[in-house]
C-alpha cells in the first residue's frame, strides 16, 4: 500500500519520521582530541547513548569511541552501532569488543567501494596482529592492556564472508600484581565471529531482499549457537540459563528477556562506514525478525523512530527505508520454510498431507500493511496438500526486474526455443562482439550464483543449430570447465515444446569421433566413460587463433527420459552433483559450471537448487527450498517448472540426508 501513487506515501512515512537530534548533545564527540577519531565531522556519538571505553591515565577522551549503544527487542543495549574503524581507533575498537563482552561483530561494507575507501582493514589477512595504545606503541612498557588478533578462519560465500577470530588480551603493568602473575590471569582469550556482508552494492540498495535476509539468519543462527554453549556451560555448572535451578529448557525457550546468557554473550558490534545507513537496515531487520517470531507482527517506523533516538542518521535514506519493506514482505512470505536437518523430514511429512480448509486463506496480515500473500497471484483450492500450495505460492511478492532488452531484440528472436524462457538483462551472459555482427553478444543463458559464489553456475537452454558457435564461444570466453547435460536422448531434432520440463532435443552440438570446428574454436572428442548415473566425456578445446588450449569435461545425466518430468531415482542426481562439483574441485578449476536443459529453467534449475541445497546442509545443517527456488526464479523465469521437479528437490535432500546419520539418528 505504501508503494502506491508513486511511493507518494512512502516518502511522506519516512519524512515523517524524528530525526532524534531535539533535545540530544555530543560534547564528547565534539572535542578537540576526540575529532580524528570520527571518520565523518558529521556523524557523532550521542553523550547518553554512547559506549565509554575504560579510561587510560586520566588522558582526557580515552574514553571515547564513535559509538552508541541500540536497544533490541525486549532488550536494552542488544547492539553497537559504530562506524568503520580507522587506523587510529583500531586499538580502542578491539578494546570495545573486549570490554564490552562482544562475541559478534557485523560489518555491512566492503573495505573499498567506488575506489574510496569504506573502512579501514582492523584485522589481520593472515597469523596474527598486535594492537597497543598508540602513545606506548615504541616502548617496552606496557601500562595499558595489549590486544592480538589471530585470523582462525576464513569462510567466503556468495553473499558474504565469516571470519572467526582469536581475541587475546594481555594485562598491562598497571593491572598486574603478584597473584595475577602466579594465577596465570595476565592473557585471556576469547573467539570472535566477524560476519561481512558483500552484496551490497555501490549505488543504492540490493535488488531482491533474499540474501540479506539469509546473512542474517546465518547471524542468528551462530549467536543462537553462542548462546547454547552458554546454556550448556551453565548447566554443566548446575546452573539453570535463568538462575533458578537446573531445568533444561531447549533453546527456543530461550525468550530475549533472558539476561543472564545475553549479557554474557555481550551486544552484537554492527558497522559500514559511517555506522548508520546499512547498520541501522540490519538493526532494524534483526531485531524485528525476533519480533515477528513472538508476536507475528513488525514496526519498522516506530523501530527506525527509537533508533534515530540512539546514534543520529539511522537508516539514512528514502531507499534503504523502503528496502526494509520489502526484506519484510519476503520474510512474512517465507516464514516457516526454514528447518533444520534433524527437522527436514517431520517437515515434509506436513506438507504431503492435506492441508486444513482454514489454512487456504493467503492474505494474512503480518504487521504495517505487509501481507504473507496475494489473493490475486495465489488461489489454493480444497485437496491441495501443502507441498502443492507452498509450489503455488513461489512467486507470491516475489521482487522480479523484468528486463530483457536483448533477449527481444528482431536480431536475437530465433536464438530463444520459447519466448517464454529468456534471460533477465541484469544477468545474461555476454559474448564478446563480434564486428558487423548484431546481436553477437547475445546467448539464452544466465548467470547463477551458487552457495559460495556469485555466478557459480550458467544455466542455458541446449544449442539450437543456429546456436551452436555461441554456445562453444560461451564455454571458451567465460572459462567453464564443465558441462552437465540434463537430457538423457540426444538423437532427434524436433520435440513438442509445449510440455514445460520435458526436453527439447536435438542433433549432438559435440563432435563424437573426430575434431570439429566452431568459428575460431576446434572441439576434439578425448575420451568418453559410462558410469552407472552419467556419461562422461572429456574434450580438448584450443583457440586455433593463438593456439591456447584447455581440457574440457562433459556430464550427462542418465536416468531422466523424455516422458518422465523428474529423474528415475534420487541418487542418480545426488550422484551426479557430487561428482560435478568433485572434478571442479580436484583440477582447481574455477570458472562458472555450464548447465543445460531445454529451456534452461527445469532440468538445469532442478540440479542447481539442489546443490545449493546440499552445500548449505552440509555446512549450516539448515533446509528451505521455498527460499532457494525464490532466489533462483530472481536470476532466471521459472527456474523449478513443476510441482513434481519442487516435491523431487524435497525428496533427494531427504535421501541424501538418509545417508549421513549424524543427521537421521
Amino acid at each position: 500500500m505504501l508503494k502506491m501513487n508513486s511511493g507518494l506515501e512512502m516518502s511522506e512515512e519516512y519524512e515523517s519520521i524524528e530525526s532524534g537530534t531535539e533535545g540530544l548533545t555530543w560534547k564528547y564527540a565534539n572535542m578537540e582530541e576526540n575529532r580524528p577519531k570520527n571518520r565523518y565531522a558529521n556523524v557523532v556519538a550521542y553523550d547518553h547513548s554512547r559506549v565509554l571505553l575504560p579510561t587510560i591515565a586520566d588522558i582526557p577522551g580515552s574514553d571515547y569511541i564513535n559509538a552508541n549503544y541500540i536497544d533490541g527487542y525486549q532488550r536494552q543495549k542488544a547492539y553497537i552501532a559504530t562506524q568503520g574503524p580507522l587506523p587510529e581507533t583500531f586499538y580502542d575498537f578491539w578494546r570495545m569488543i573486549w570490554d564490552q563482552n562482544s562475541r559478534i561483530i557485523v560489518m555491512m561494507t566492503r573495505l573499498e567501494e567506488r575506489a574510496r575507501v569504506k573502512c579501514d582493514q582492523y584485522w589481520p589477512t593472515r597469523g596474527t596482529e598486535t594492537f597497543r595504545y598508540t602513545p606506548e606503541e615504541k616502548t617496552t612498557k606496557y601500562t595499558t592492556p595489549v590486544y592480538t588478533v589471530t585470523l582462525n578462519d576464513t569462510s567466503e560465500y556468495a553473499y558474504y564472508t565469516l571470519r572467526t577470530f582469536i581475541l587475546r588480551r594481555e594485562a598491562g603493568d598497571a593491572e598486574m600484581n603478584d597473584t595475577n602473575r602466579q594465577n596465570s590471569q595476565a592473557v585471556e582469550s576469547r573467539e570472535i565471529k566477524q560476519f561481512q556482508f558483500t552484496a551490497w552494492p555501490d549505488y543504492g540498495t540490493p535488488d531482491y531482499p533474499q540474501p540479506l535476509l539469509l546473512f542474517i539468519r546465518r547471524v542468528t543462527q551462530v549467536r543462537s549457537h553462542m548462546l547454547h554453549q552458554l546454556q550448556q556451560e551453565r548447566l554443566a555448572n548446575g546452573d539453570s540459563y535463568n538462575g533458578r535451578g537446573t531445568t533444561h529448557k531447549p533453546l527456543d525457550a530461550i525468550r530475549p528477556t533472558s539476561p543472564n546468557l545475553l549479557t554474557e554473550l555481550g551486544p552484537t558490534v554492527v558497522h559500514c562506514s559511517a555506522g548508520v545507513g546499512r547498520t541501522g537496515a540490519f538493526i532494524v531487520i534483526d531485531s524485528q525478525l525476533e519480533r515477528l517470531r513472538y508476536e507475528k507482527s513488525v514496526d519498522i517506523f516506530g523501530s527506525v523512530g527509537r533508533m534515530r533516538a540512539q546514534r543520529n542518521f539511522m537508516v539514512q535514506t528514502e531507499e534503504q527505508y523502503t528496502f526494509l519493506y520489502d526484506v519484510f514482505v519476503e520474510a512474512a512470505t517465507v516464514y516457516g520454510t526454514e528447518v533444520t536437518a534433524h527437522g527436514l523430514y517431520n517437515h515434509v511429512v506436513k506438507l504431503r498431507q492435506i492441508a486444513p480448509s482454514n489454512l487456504l486463506s493467503p492474505n494474512k496480515p503480518i504487521g504495517n500493511g505487509i501481507h504473507d500473500g496475494n489473493a490475486k497471484d495465489f488461489a489454493p483450492t480444497v485437496n491441495q496438500s501443502g507441498l502443492e500450495m507452498e509450489f503455488k505460492r513461489l512467486n507470491v511478492n516475489l521482487v522480479l526486474h523484468k528486463q530483457f532488452t536483448s533477449a527481444v531484440l528482431p536480431e536475437n528472436r530465433l536464438k530463444n526455443r520459447t519466448p517464454d524462457i529468456l534471460p533477465y538483462e541484469a544477468n545474461r551472459v555476454f559474448l564478446p562482439i563480434i564486428r558487423g555482427l548484431n546481436g553477437s553478444d547475445y546467448i539464452n543463458a544466465s548467470f547463477i550464483d551458487g552457495y559460495r559464489k556469485k555466478r557459480a553456475y550458467i544455466s542455458a537452454q541446449t544449442p539450437m543449430p543456429n546456436t551452436t558457435d555461441d554456445f562453444w564461444r560461451l564455454i571458451w570466453e567465460h572459462n567453464s570447465p564443465i558441462i552437465v547435460l540434463m537430457h538423457t536422448e540426444t538423437v532427434t531434432r524436433s520435440t513438442n515444446t509445449s510440455a514445460p520440463g520435458l526436453p527439447v532435443q536435438s542433433d549432438s552440438y559435440w563432435p563424437m569421433e573426430r575434431s570439429t570446428r566452431y568459428q575460431h574454436l576446434l572441439v576434439e572428442p578425448m575420451v568418453e566413460y559410462t558410469m552407472p548415473h552419467f556419461i562422461l566425456r572429456e574434450f580438448r578445446l584450443t583457440d586455433t587463433r593463438d593456439g591456447q588450449s584447455r581440457t574440457l569435461r562433459q556430464f550427462q545425466l542418465l536416468g531422466w527420459p523424455q516422458d518422465s518430468v523428474v529423474p528415475k531415482s534420487a541418487e542418480a542426481m545426488i550422484d551426479l552433483i557430487g561428482q560435478v562439483h568433485k572434478t571442479q574441485s580436484q583440477f582447481g578449476q574455477d570458472g562458472p559450471i555450464t548447465v543445460h536443459c531445454s529451456t534452461g529453467s527445469g532440468r538445469s534449475a532442478v540440479f542447481i537448487c539442489l546443490s545449493l541445497l546440499l552445500e548449505r546442509m552440509r555446512c549450516e545443517g539448515m533446509v528451505d527450498i521455498f527460499i532457494t527456488t525464490r532466489m533462483l526464479r530472481t536470476q532466471r523465469v521459472d527456474m523449478i517448472q513443476t510441482p513434481d521437479q519442487y516435491a523431487f528437490c524435497y525428496a533427494a535432500t531427504l535421501e541424501y540426508l538418509a545417508s549421513f546419520d549424524h543427521y537421521t539418528s
